[in-house]
C-alpha cells in the first residue's frame, strides 16, 4: 500500500542497522531455526500509516505486538513523528530507580494474615 511507511528499529543494544540487514529481513529465509531466532528478533519493523490520525493500525513485528496488538515500538514512534501527544501525566513518572542498598528483604510467607 502506498498510505503506509516501514521504519526499522534494532532490538535491544544494538545501534546500528545496515541496508544489508534490512534486506535480509525483507526476504525471510532462514536455514536454520537458530538462524531465524538471530535474525528475526535482531530487527523490528514498524508500519504506520500516513495518516496521523490512524496511528493506531500501526502495526509491528515485535511479540508483545503479537499479544497486544500494541506495543511501545508504534507508541513511541507515533510520539516520535508527533501524531500524538503522550499525557503530561506520563513525564513525571520516574523511568527507572536504583535499588537500594543491602539484601532484599525475606518474603512473608503465603496464605497467612498479616
Amino acid at each position: 500500500c502506498d498510505n503506509l511507511v516501514q521504519y526499522y528499529i534494532p532490538a535491544g543494544d544494538g545501534t546500528k542497522i545496515t541496508n544489508v540487514d534490512i534486506d535480509v529481513m525483507k526476504k525471510m529465509k532462514w536455514y536454520s531455526f537458530d538462524q531465524y531466532k538471530n535474525k528475526a528478533f535482531n530487527i523490528w519493523c514498524v508500519t504506520l500509516p500516513t495518516d496521523k490520525l490512524k496511528w493506531l493500525d500501526g502495526v509491528c513485528n515485535c511479540p508483545a505486538f503479537f499479544k497486544k496488538f500494541m506495543c511501545k515500538h508504534v507508541v513511541g514512534l507515533s510520539i516520535r513523528l508527533n501524531y500524538c501527544k503522550p499525557p503530561p501525566a506520563a513525564k513525571n513518572i520516574p523511568i527507572g530507580e536504583k535499588r537500594r542498598r543491602g539484601r532484599p528483604t525475606k518474603s512473608k510467607k503465603a496464605l497467612l494474615v498479616q
